[in-house]
């Protein structure tokens, strides 16, 4: 896939780089949005669980997915000590080829902090969507956030 393949190195840094940037205010939006269309949810891109932490506490059933490992880490830790091991798994894998079988159905997709804006060719971003797609039943909602250039907005 191109694209930066740095997640790995880039886990030490992650929650601070969000802390000092956006921060947690989409985290309502994903929440209510939990809240509305309920479980099973799916999370591409879940990293160390910025999103993944309170929408796990609000729905019966929540996966996530992310390609790098050390983030998983952190977040399995998270989820241990928020209780949540029961209704939360983690899958390491790419979002392009999501890894589940075809029976495997989420309510809700999420794509939040523009996970598919790190996808640089228009070929990965048609695979993903292909990809989540067979996992949606009819009436599912695949929420997608994407970050503008911040620079038009000043």
């Amino acid at each position: 896939m191109q694209g930066w393949h740095g997640w790995d190195d880039y886990a030490p840094f992650y929650d601070w780089e969000n802390d000092q940037t956006f921060g947690r205010q989409d985290v309502p939006f994903w929440v209510g949005l939990a809240d509305r269309v309920g479980g099973p949810v799916l999370e591409l891109g879940c990293g160390t669980g910025r999103v993944s932490l309170p929408v796990a506490r609000r729905v019966e059933r929540f996966v996530g997915v992310d390609r790098s490992e050390p983030m998983l880490k952190k977040l399995r830790t998270r989820l241990r000590r928020g209780r949540l091991g029961r209704r939360a798994s983690l899958v390491q894998g790419d979002i392009r080829a999501l890894p589940f079988r075809n029976r495997c159905r989420f309510k809700l997709v999420m794509a939040p902090y523009g996970i598919l804006q790190s996808l640089l060719r228009d070929v990965d971003v048609r695979m993903t969507l292909d990809s989540v797609a067979g996992f949606l039943p009819r009436g599912g909602v695949l929420g997608i956030d994407l970050v503008p250039d911040l620079s038009r907005w000043q």
